[in-house]
């Protein structure tokens, strides 16, 4: 015989299974629990992947412009880290030129030490081991910081008194990077007289054009870590010497040359991880608003490894129409939507720019709060309610099923041991087997129908959004946003739009009703069609006036320029002016100066040259003199000892 004891936990077993089955829907109502504060300090600003879903073809040959403009509007907006699209796909290289930048910045703080500790030539080895790694680096992103270790080489080439080497170091640097600054610090007056001097020769002669082509594939390309546009480019205005040309296109590796040229080719090698990003956009332009659109892009964001995504979806159209933009940015935890903006922009020029750049700061810019739960943009979302209470009515028809099954079975358990109790020849054995196998038949039978009723009545209940509520697209808006008045549903079925409302046939004057039914949905959509046409003109002479306003302001900033040009053009022709009289001046006084002197010269060698002619007269004189003493000497007559015995 059983034991009791099992019956008990049998049934105690089944009444909690019955009983979670039944609290189910009341608990996923409710929000998660947390094991953390709700509001936690964030010790470092967001990660956030950036990706363009080009939606036509038109839109397709704007990639890698559009690209450009929405991880910068990332960037500018200063509460994030930006992750490139480029980085992402090619992670590997993409750690590789991080790792250069980072023994770059190692270097560089070894050879500041140095140079501290006054030990100049190791620090002229450290740096140009800064600058070295720094080339083979990132170059649009370091090479401010590859201009810097190459400042502080020139000032340890001072420092140990190599001018020459210092000299030509700094007119090779100034002709990549004439904005260097030089400081105080590390450099005397008169090296600061020469680097401004030598700047300003470099400006003088920045006359040469630099051509960029990267094949049939656009790229965003960087001269000397500075933006220059789209492939193909010509750069003009550059000095004559070498230049670092840098182009980068998400899924092809990056590519980076010392150009020496006019000309500089490149073939851009895609890398692997492309054709995952390729399934990504396909599928999202299958849907660009559906559940798959922000399925997708959590995905991205996994691989990407960031904590959010910011979409932007552009269809295009090859005429002066507007196209349709979407910006989103996601949450890829739970892929709440942070920011959405959405509305027609420019299909291309300046204004295309202008809108786009509204709708991404729109996006960017705060972040939407939770309403029990994430937040989603569908054009048709979670279930609606009357699906909803058919999922809950199912679910607890399953729970009920569920119960009685376990019921059920334990009485066939029951009947089950009672008729293994009893003799075979007893009468009540009998019907103890036939109830126990009905009552077995159906336990099966309701704990079958039961689950299924409580998985089906599941998915109705939650299938198709996280917080159970149905999701809808916004209004649109028009960069920049203006006020767009919401028709409120009506109770019945919603009248549909003007332009997928079939035409109404004709009624027989016999039906009156329907014919004024009809009339009247006629003159709804027809008011409708009005408004919206109204709308559209007052969001279309608002974009007009913004777009007159920023033409002027564009206008009004470009006449400034034009004149501090001017200004600065005459200042620097005055200073140049005054320089040269100047200088002219400083020459005629050297000049005075050094006639002067060389007519003290002359006449020092001429007073010399006299003295000497005198002297050298003086000793003639004496010598001539000398000569006729002796020859008078010679003239007068010896006297013998007579004449001297006599005198």
């Amino acid at each position: 015989m059983r034991h009791p004891l099992n019956r008990m936990l049998q049934a105690a077993l089944s009444g909690l299974l019955v009983g979670l089955l039944a609290a189910g829907p009341a608990f996923a109502q409710q929000p998660p629990l947390r094991l953390l504060p709700r509001v936690l300090p964030a010790a470092t600003t967001p990660k956030i992947g950036v990706v363009v879903i080009p939606l036509d073809a038109a839109a397709q040959a704007q990639l890698p412009r559009l690209t450009y403009m929405a991880e910068q509007a990332a960037a500018d907006a200063g509460r994030f880290e930006r992750v490139r699209l480029a980085d992402v796909l090619d992670s590997q290289g993409a750690r590789a030129r991080e790792q250069k930048a980072q023994e770059g910045a190692a270097a560089i703080q070894e050879g500041q030490k140095a140079y501290d500790e006054l030990d100049t030539q190791k620090a002229l080895e450290q740096f140009e081991q800064a600058a070295a790694a720094y080339e083979a680096s990132d170059l649009s992103r370091h090479f401010t910081d590859m201009s810097r270790a190459r400042v502080m080489k020139i000032a340890s080439y001072v420092a140990n008194g190599d001018n020459k080497a210092a000299t030509k170091e700094l007119r090779d640097m100034l002709g990549r990077n004439p904005r260097a600054e030089f400081s105080p610090n590390f450099f005397p007056p008169d090296e600061l007289a020469l680097v401004e001097k030598t700047r300003k020769a470099v400006l003088a002669q920045a006359d040469k054009t630099l051509e960029v082509k990267t094949g049939t594939v656009g790229a965003q390309v960087y001269v000397d870590g500075q933006f220059q546009g789209i492939s193909p480019v010509t750069v003009s205005g550059l000095s004559r010497g070498d230049h670092y040309v840098t182009v980068i296109a998400p899924g092809y590796a990056l590519a980076q040359e010392r150009v020496s040229g006019t000309e500089a080719s490149f073939t851009l090698e895609p890398v692997p991880a492309a054709q995952r990003l390729e399934a990504w956009v396909k599928r999202i332009v299958k849907e660009p608003e559906d559940e798959d659109r922000d399925k997708s892009l959590r995905e991205f964001g996994a691989f990407a490894g960031t904590a959010q995504v910011l979409a932007l979806l552009v269809r295009g159209t090859p005429g002066p129409a507007a196209q349709d933009a979407i910006a989103l940015r996601l949450e890829v935890s739970d892929g709440h939507n942070l920011g959405y903006a959405v509305g027609p922009v420019p299909s291309s020029g300046e204004a295309m720019d202008a809108a786009i750049q509204s709708l991404l700061s729109s996006a960017l810019a705060t972040d939407a709060p939770r309403k029990d739960g994430p937040v989603r943009h569908f054009a048709s979302g979670g279930p609606s309610p009357g699906r909803r209470t058919a999922g809950y009515v199912l679910m607890a028809a399953g729970a009920a099923l569920l119960a009685g099954g376990v019921y059920f079975g334990l009485e066939a358990s029951s009947r089950s041991d009672r008729f293994k109790e009893l003799p075979q020849t007893d009468a009540r054995a009998e019907k103890l087997r036939s109830d126990g196998k009905t009552f077995a038949l159906i336990a099966d039978v309701g704990i079958l129908a039961g689950l299924g009723s409580a998985g089906a009545g599941a998915w109705l209940a939650f299938a198709g959004g996280g917080s159970g509520k149905k999701e809808t697209r916004p209004s649109r808006v028009t960069p920049p946003p203006t006020p767009v008045r919401e028709q409120q549903p009506t109770p019945a079925t919603p009248t549909p739009r003007p332009e997928d409302k079939p035409k109404p046939e004709a009624t027989p004057q016999s039906k009156p009703p329907a014919s004024t039914r009809e009339e009247t949905s006629k003159r709804e959509a027809e008011e409708a069609r009005k408004r919206e046409e109204e709308e559209k003109r007052k969001r279309d002479e608002a974009a007009k006036q913004e777009e007159e306003k920023r033409k002027r302001e564009e206008e009004e900033k470009r006449k400034r320029d034009e004149a501090a040009k001017r200004e600065e053009e005459e200042k620097r022709k005055r200073d140049g002016d005054s320089r040269l009289k100047q200088e002219e001046e400083q020459r005629k006084r050297e000049e005075e100066a050094r006639l002067k002197q060389a007519e003290e010269d002359k006449r020092k060698r001429e007073e010399e040259a006299r003295l000497k002619r005198e002297a050298e007269e003086q000793r003639k004189r004496e010598a001539e003199e000398q000569r006729k003493r002796e020859e008078e000497k010679k003239k007068r007559p010896p006297l013998d000892e007579d004449d001297l015995r006599n005198y």
